[in-house]
């Protein structure tokens, strides 16, 4: 078969192609069989009511937090920022990403919270566009997945946190709050206007 008779297949977003998982095309027994293990690995039989959640977790100091993988839109370094006078201190300043100045928070200060030792703190920003706001976190993010059913009843969720924070959930062996970004977002930026900054 030629270039002008292979079939074009669309793109998909990367974060959707994220999401799927990996899949081996072809009639390959053995990638049938890889493709198999890997789609059920961890699921312990998933039932069709308890699909699997898949999530972007992060570190606040020892808080887990976990997000939607549309909600990201940015990981990176710690940029140079740009302090605003009157601000208060969980306001880290204004960084310069690719042209777009997006604020930048430190939700341990925020939370009263002290950060990971010995990790590299690194940007996450969230929401898109105009919208988009970094969160300085500890280390890297992972990948979680859990089933509705896993709910963390009863889960300690600070109060600052209380009107950002859908549920909370047990993955990897912890406990993970699902924050709401769009209302966290809300809530910073009603704070920070507040303050007169």
């Amino acid at each position: 078969m030629n270039d002008a008779q292979t079939p074009v297949r669309a793109l998909i977003p990367p974060t959707e192609a994220l999401r799927r998982g990996f899949t081996f095309e072809g009639a390959d027994p053995a990638g049938t069989a890889l493709a198999t293990a890997y789609a059920t690995a961890g699921t312990g039989g998933v039932a069709a009511g308890e699909e699997l959640q898949q999530r972007q977790g992060f570190f606040i100091g020892h808080l887990g937090l976990m997000i939607r993988y549309e909600d990201g839109s940015e990981l990176s370094d710690m940029p140079a920022t740009y302090r605003l006078p009157n601000a208060p201190d969980w306001f880290i300043g204004i960084a310069n990403l690719h042209g777009l100045l997006v604020p930048v928070f430190d939700l341990a200060i925020y939370l009263g919270l002290e950060r990971q030792q010995g990790v590299k703190p690194m940007l996450l920003v969230l929401g898109h566009g105009a919208d988009a706001a970094g969160v300085l976190i500890d280390g890297l993010p992972q990948r979680l997945r859990f089933k509705p059913g896993d709910r963390a009843e009863g889960a300690p969720v600070p109060t600052v946190l209380e009107a950002c924070v859908h549920q909370t959930y047990w993955a990897a062996e912890r406990t993970w709050m699902d924050l709401q970004v769009p209302a966290l977002l809300s809530q910073l930026s009603d704070e920070l206007a507040a303050t007169g900054a």
